[in-house]
């Protein structure tokens, strides 16, 4: 008698644990709007989505100013919480490579590169290299530099296409032509 109590309540339980899974749902999930555009520049979604958290309910990026055009931090924030922060600046043309930059910052060497090493890239960072070449602008190129912070995602892929797709929208700005002060 004991043992068909025991199989009843077994298979009571097995046939309520659908019903307690689903209850139980409380997956977190990205509620928020990916933004089209971070401090004025352009990104590509697909890639900045991947790199914030898996969670989230509302995005928000503020620009500090750098002390003139071509030069500041993005910081993006998700519920509050900075997750991913765009660093730009003038440097003088010529002195260093997205490479260095990468590996000064993160003293990293395990980066990759793209379009002919003005880009490199690992999971969790990105640099890029703006060269600034015209008759009235070549003392100065533009650094970019992107790293995510936890809870944002580390996903050297989307890193690769977000610096791509945000230094691409950059140029078409033109900030080599932004007289710096």
């Amino acid at each position: 008698m004991r043992t068909k109590a025991l199989l009843a309540s077994g298979a009571a339980l097995l046939l309520a644990a659908p019903v307690l899974a689903g209850c139980s749902s409380d997956e977190p999930k990205q509620e928020f709007a990916v933004p089209k555009a971070l401090c004025g520049v352009d990104v590509p979604g697909d890639a900045l989505a991947r790199l914030l958290p898996a969670a989230g309910e509302r995005v928000t990026s503020r620009h500090e100013d750098g002390g003139g055009p071509g030069a500041g931090l993005c910081n993006v924030s998700v519920d509050g919480t900075q997750v991913l922060v765009v660093s730009m600046e003038r440097i003088p043309a010529d002195r260093t490579s997205a490479g260095k930059i990468l590996t000064e910052r993160l003293r990293g060497f395990d980066q990759k590169y793209a379009e002919g090493g003005s880009i490199a890239y690992r999971a969790g960072a990105a640099a890029s290299l703006v060269k600034c070449r015209a008759a009235d602008v070549q003392k100065e190129d533009i650094s970019l530099f992107v790293q995510t912070w936890k809870p944002g995602r580390e996903d050297e892929t989307a890193m690769k296409e977000f610096i791509s797709g945000y230094t691409a929208s950059l140029k078409k700005q033109q900030p080599c032509l932004k007289k710096v002060g």
